[in-house]
């Protein structure tokens, strides 16, 4: 098994990775490098080529290599999201988003990040860095996690059978930091931070009922202190009993946060939709707010109607879902110029995911003749086609 280090710009000094004694560990080289240090093999992009690619496992620490993997087609990538999830780079964001959908796995050192994507049914896992360090109590350090991981990867030559190993070890890590939150809770029933991570756990391991109450408990602790600041929170109440099917609940809860006028105007949007017994349209869009986006696409699917085709699309769209993106986009009136625009824009970014750059561009220059602005769209191409160049 080849474990290949896909690494950050200038960084080649920096590379780590444990060693194991039945695996090569190269990495990506910037400026057609090549040798050896502390048992890592250092080689240019066109070696990683040569590569049988069955027998690859890809560490992922920047998103430009999205493309390049996407053609290159490794047994397993494993995405390493570490340091900052915020970015002022929007292209960054972008494909950031594209590489957890790429990922058979993500390694992260935020335990926000790793419920989040969770929710979006990405085997995620919390392993605190920087890699060498001791274990900490919350999750292993980032060493371990990786042997772990590589050692399921070479365990499960079949695809789905790792996909089934991955999520597995995934739930079972977040099952164990779920009870180990619950003991502390008893210990200091009073720590704000303590009740609200264990709330969210417990709504990612669908226990939302206990997860409501101890949202609740959160949230009481937090507004003595910070008053205003916790609405966030409040809201994502909302979505706990919005699980539940505690429809006017959730709605309630939703209401007592909107404040700014989008917020109000939303709020007034779902109150004629509760109304009108379109509860699933008030429920999936509620979770889709808070990041549950896998469940609001479950509701809207179940039923699908023409006043739920503008939140399905955005989720398709979010989700990468290019295909039924389109088929939605087809429906609604395609010869208008707007229509027109986003049909050349999804077929640019699913041509672009895919690194085939020359279709991409083509798509994007025809949505460019009805709003330049997509200009931009062809610019982050040729951000991402200077990142590899930089190491072929």
């Amino acid at each position: 098994m080849n474990v290949v280090l896909f690494g950050e710009p200038g960084g080649e000094e920096e590379v780590w990775f444990p060693l194991l004694s039945d695996c090569q560990v190269l990495a990506v080289s910037a400026g057609k490098k090549s040798g050896n240090k502390n048992g890592i093999s250092y080689v240019p992009l066109s070696a990683v080529r040569e590569l049988e690619p069955s027998h690859g496992v890809a560490m992922v620490s920047h998103p430009y290599w999205m493309p390049f993997l996407r053609q290159w087609k490794p047994h397993a990538v494993i995405g390493l999201a570490y340091g900052a999830e915020a970015s002022s780079d929007a292209s960054f964001d972008y494909y950031r988003k594209a590489l957890n959908r790429l990922s058979d796995a993500v390694l992260t050192d935020s335990e926000e990040a790793m419920l989040d994507l969770s929710l979006r049914g990405i085997p995620a896992f919390y392993a605190p860095g920087p890699p060498s360090h001791v274990s900490h109590k919350a999750g292993a350090s980032l060493d371990e996690r990786c042997v772990e991981l590589v050692g399921l990867c070479k365990a499960n030559a079949n695809v789905h059978d790792l996909g089934r190993s991955l999520r597995e070890l995934a739930s079972h890590k977040r099952m164990e930091r779920t009870e180990g939150l619950l003991e502390a809770v008893e210990c200091d029933p009073h720590n704000e931070a303590l009740l609200a991570l264990a709330a969210r756990y417990l709504y990612v391991e669908g226990r939302h009922s206990e997860a409501e109450h101890y949202g609740f408990q959160a949230f009481g602790r937090c507004v003595v202190a910070n008053g205003s600041r916790c609405l966030s929170l409040y809201r994502w109440i909302a979505m706990v009993q919005a699980r539940q099917d505690k429809i006017a609940d959730a709605l309630n809860s939703f209401g007592v946060t909107a404040i700014q006028a989008e917020d109000k105007a939303r709020y007034q949007r779902l109150l004629a939709a509760y109304d009108q017994q379109m509860h699933a349209l008030v429920c999936a869009d509620i979770c889709r707010e808070n990041g549950d986006m896998a469940y609001a696409l479950e509701l809207l699917e179940r039923q699908p109607a023409p006043f739920d085709r503008s939140i399905r699309y955005q989720l398709y769209k979010e989700t990468g879902q290019y295909p039924k993106a389109l088929d939605l986009l087809a429906q609604d009136r395609p010869k208008e110029p707007a229509v027109e625009r986003e049909k050349w824009l999804l077929l640019g970014e699913q041509e672009e995911q895919e690194g085939c750059v020359p279709q991409a561009v083509s798509f994007y220059l025809k949505a460019a003749c009805i709003d330049q602005e997509v200009i931009s769209n062809i610019l982050r191409l040729e951000m991402v086609e200077r990142f590899l160049a930089a190491y072929s």
